[in-house]
């Protein structure tokens, strides 16, 4: 029978790197299959905005989708959300066809996870499996741009794959900057400092996170030294742009970023060429680099493209969406660890 399951339940039964290993697990399959994953697809009227995301994982024996709806706010400057619903995940027993789990609401990963929280806690997990493959082993200091939810996430997700001593935190509000480092100090070992400027997170550290919700490019390609990682979360703007409510599309790097990258990895290039996003489809069009220097996060995780070739590379990450195969894959881990700790409605 199948499983009804609201995602509070699984509080502390799902560790962050078993979160990074199944993803990882998802993303390997879209090797062998695919077409067994659309790119997330995008409804929009106004601020109103549903978003579904499909596929499936035939090693893992899971297919569905995972489908959310928000109202955001947007300026000029940035995006942010206005109302969320609970996000769901309807997944399916991709070999005997058998409905496997509705579950209701994001899996709690975090050691803070507030009511406000609970939601888009996958991001980070998809972040972590591109880094994991290509920050080098022994990134200690890590940068961290923005102080919002996603911020938060990324901190515990970089902190759980690399052995991190340092953060430096930078966030346009001094009072934000220093009251995340307040909140999450005791979450994390690592020592955690707000900075006064953006490119005091960048230098002189070995792994940079932007989680913004910048519409404008927070991190320059003169800051970047040797060796370092940069992984960007912030996607598109299209629907936007479409109906004439912004003017260009969001950044978050400028194109010196992705002209210094030795290599770049995107979560899926398709979505991308398909949303239009600015990260990648700017510096195209500018001449910096071709789509074909950009490659998906499948080919990373199967060794099909390497992470780095040496410690002195630079490389880039850009986690331009979740996917159907990661969800599919979390929905799999979640099913299976309610009914090991039985948990659950079936029905």
């Amino acid at each position: 029978m199948a499983l009804f399951i609201k995602a509070e339940e699984l509080e502390g039964l799902i560790s962050i790197t078993e979160a990074v290993d199944a993803v990882e697990k998802g993303f390997a399959s879209q090797v062998d299959h695919p077409i067994f994953s659309l790119p997330r697809q995008r409804m929009l009227a106004d601020n109103r905005r549903i978003t579904v995301h499909s596929g499936g994982c035939v090693p893992l024996g899971v297919a569905g989708t995972f489908v959310h709806y928000e109202r955001h706010n947007y300026t000029a400057d940035d995006q942010s959300y206005g109302a969320v619903g609970k996000r769901v995940y309807v997944s399916y027993d991709s070999e005997n066809g058998a409905l496997l789990a509705i579950i209701a609401g994001c899996p709690p990963f975090y050691r803070r996870q507030a009511a406000e929280d609970e939601f888009a806690t996958e991001t980070a997990i998809t972040s972590a499996v591109g880094t994991r493959r290509m920050a080098r082993e022994d990134a200690r200091v890590l940068g961290i741009l923005g102080s919002g939810r996603q911020a938060r996430r990324h901190l515990e997700a970089m902190c759980a794959i690399r052995p991190i001593t340092e953060v430096r935190v930078y966030s346009r509000s001094a009072d934000n900057r220093r009251a995340f480092c307040e909140v999450m100090q005791p979450h994390v070992d690592a020592e955690l400092k707000p900075v006064e400027r953006p490119e005091d997170a960048a230098r002189n550290v070995d792994i940079i996170v932007c989680a913004t919700g910048s519409n404008f490019p927070v991190v320059f390609g003169r800051w970047l030294e040797e060796g370092v990682h940069v992984t960007s979360i912030v996607g598109s703007n299209k629907e936007l742009l479409m109906e004439g409510l912004v003017s260009r599309p969001r950044r978050e790097l400028d194109d010196a970023v992705l002209a210094r990258a030795d290599v770049i990895v995107a979560t899926l290039v398709q979505q991308g060429i398909q949303d239009e996003q600015g990260d990648l489809l700017e510096p195209v069009r500018n001449g910096v680099i071709a789509w074909d220097d950009v490659k998906d996060l499948s080919a990373l995780v199967t060794g099909k493209v390497r992470g780095r070739g040496s410690g002195r590379d630079i490389t880039l990450f850009k986690q331009n969406s979740d996917q159907g195969v990661g969800y599919m894959a979390l929905a799999r881990l979640a099913h299976d660890k309610a009914r090991a700790a039985g948990i659950g409605m079936e029905f």
